[in-house]
């Protein structure tokens, strides 16, 4: 008897969600999480000029704005995300990845090419 595997992927390429949803650092929080709210995301990458330079996820939402009782529309997204962003070009192993992302105790990681946003790995 043969059994058939799926193939797994060897690349970070081949395992990203994308296209990665993206905000401008000036949004204010409460934007911000109404429009992860729509696209059923847990993180947003925060952007300056188009590249990536930060990002927030549900987590960090509750930890540093709920939790604090302060108000979403007063607060830049800037102001809470995390930054400088764990990145990994695209053609890294999954295995890798893996490692990098337990490292830095991370569970989203953002893929690049040539520092160009393509792809988020969870």
């Amino acid at each position: 008897m043969v059994l058939k595997m799926e193939k797994f992927p060897s690349v970070v390429e081949d395992a990203m969600s994308s296209p990665v949803i993206t905000v401008d650092g000036d949004t204010n929080v409460r934007d911000s999480a109404i429009l992860m709210g729509k696209k059923g995301i847990g993180s947003i990458i925060v952007v300056d000029k188009g590249m990536p330079v930060g990002i927030v996820t549900k987590r960090d939402l509750m930890q540093r704005v709920v939790s604090t009782c302060q108000d979403p529309c007063e607060i830049r997204i800037k102001e809470i995300m995390t930054s400088p962003l764990i990145t990994i070009e695209k053609d890294v192993g999954i295995l890798k990845a893996m490692r990098k992302m337990r490292e830095h105790k991370i569970t989203q990681l953002v893929i690049i090419e040539e520092g160009k946003l393509l792809g988020v790995i969870s």
